[in-house]
């Protein structure tokens, strides 16, 4: 879940801002959104997931496919490996295939006692077309349909040398917008660890929101805290 992002410098982020263009379905051109200005601010997130949320100064992540997380890319690794596509958040190995422009990926916290989302991950692809946009979602919702009650087996090779077990529920399609509850644990007497999940898409950007809840935040938090803070983002696409 949430990583401590690296500060990127500043000319690349202004670059970013100022270059590229994307098209509507109409065909009529409009100027592209940087997918850094996409990722919810601060406050969007806490509003969303109705607790403070920090990225304690921590820079976004901004660039091309390569600063997509590459944890998982085997089944050697990680089992069924098309379904670390709903238990993780923009994964490389999920994107590679696809018309990459550019990405961006920021992470916020709160370790204060009681809340109920203790940290959430945000994460913006622009693709080349919006065509491609909606043909990637599509695959991504039938993917994501076909992991539904599935457990993902991550082999945790290093100092642990151990598996994490991650079950998929709760898989929804609401128009442009995918759901989904990810529980896991890393072995048969450790606690669950609770985690939503979102994604969708409008114009040439797909986004994704992934919320760590504490065992408090399983009945407290809204159940489609994820829904909204993807909804927060894709107002801004």
């Amino acid at each position: 879940m949430p990583r401590a992002a690296h500060a990127v410098p500043a000319l690349l982020g202004a670059l970013l801002v100022t270059v590229g263009c994307t098209q509507e379905t109409s065909g009529t051109a409009r100027p592209a959104v940087a997918a850094v200005g996409i990722l919810p601010t601060e406050s969007e997130i806490t509003s969303a997931v109705g607790n403070p949320l920090s990225s304690f100064g921590f820079k976004p992540f901004i660039g091309g496919v390569e600063i997509l997380p590459d944890g998982y890319r085997t089944e050697a690794e990680a089992s069924p490996i098309d379904c670390v596509a709903v238990t993780d958040t923009a994964m490389r190995v999920v994107y590679e295939p696809t018309a990459v422009i550019e990405d961006a990926r920021q992470s916020y916290f709160n370790w204060d006692a009681g809340v109920g989302v203790s940290g959430a991950d945000a994460a913006v692809v622009r693709l080349a077309t919006t065509a491609d946009a909606e043909s990637t979602f599509g695959d991504f919702a039938a993917r994501w349909k076909q992991c539904d009650g599935k457990a993902v087996i991550k082999h945790l090779r290093g100092v642990s040398n151990s598996d994490l077990v991650a079950v998929i529920s709760d898989v929804a399609v609401e128009g442009e917008v995918l759901s989904a509850t990810v529980s896991t644990r890393p072995g048969p007497f450790s606690p669950t660890s609770t985690y939503q999940r979102a994604l969708g898409t409008r114009g040439d950007a797909i986004v994704e929101a992934s919320l760590g809840l504490t065992a408090s935040g399983v009945d407290q938090t809204d159940p489609h805290a994820a829904v909204k803070a993807v909804k927060v983002m894709l107002d801004k696409a």
